[in-house]
């Protein structure tokens, strides 16, 4: 069969039309309708392999109404959200901007923060998962560390001080002391 002529799933489908339908980009089957877009995702398929190498990359997405911003941006998230990656994403406006004197930037914070994506959770709301995710790690690493088992105080305590070591680490950079308290301040 011609790979340029694949059909469709009736679900994915089916998906495709009702967003497209709403005026909004799928959130799945985008590589069915992706067109005339090879040189951009190339570009930013690029960029992804410099990131999955430990290196990092930053790109804005500039561009009139309707020029398919949003399209480019949903069908690389979906790409690297199967890879494994997280991913927040934001549209910037008057309301969300990098820096502003009326929260703007705090704003535009919050959007990214609250579009945090995984491949289990990509509409969003992700940071419970990462948060969690971190969590069990340095419990695990506590537990092989300390030979310590699962319920024992000293092992609470040994997980805490970790925690409490990047907090602080963290606490050191630009307004980084909200997010590294004391232990005293936990809840």
């Amino acid at each position: 069969m011609n790979e340029n002529h694949r059909k469709v799933p009736k679900r994915i489908e089916q998906a495709i039309l009702d967003s497209l339908k709403g005026g909004v980009v799928p959130r799945i089957g985008l590589p069915y309708i992706t067109v005339g877009r090879k040189n951009e995702i190339e570009a930013l398929l690029r960029d992804v392999d410099i990131i999955a190498d430990g290196g990092a990359s930053f790109r804005f997405i500039v561009g009139r109404y309707g020029s398919g911003k949003s399209f480019l941006i949903q069908t690389i998230r979906n790409y690297v959200m199967d890879k494994g990656f997280i991913v927040a994403d934001a549209d910037l406006s008057p309301e969300r901007r990098l820096q502003g004197t009326r929260g703007q930037g705090l704003a535009t914070y919050r959007e990214l923060i609250s579009n945090l994506s995984t491949k289990t959770k990509p509409e969003g709301g992700a940071l419970t998962l990462v948060l969690d995710r971190w969590i069990s790690g340095v419990q695990a690493q506590a537990v092989r560390e300390t030979g310590l088992e699962p319920g024992d105080a000293a092992l609470t305590q040994a997980v805490d001080q970790k925690i409490y070591a990047v907090t602080s680490a963290v606490s050191e950079l630009v307004h980084g002391f909200e997010i590294g308290l004391p232990q005293s301040h936990w809840l």
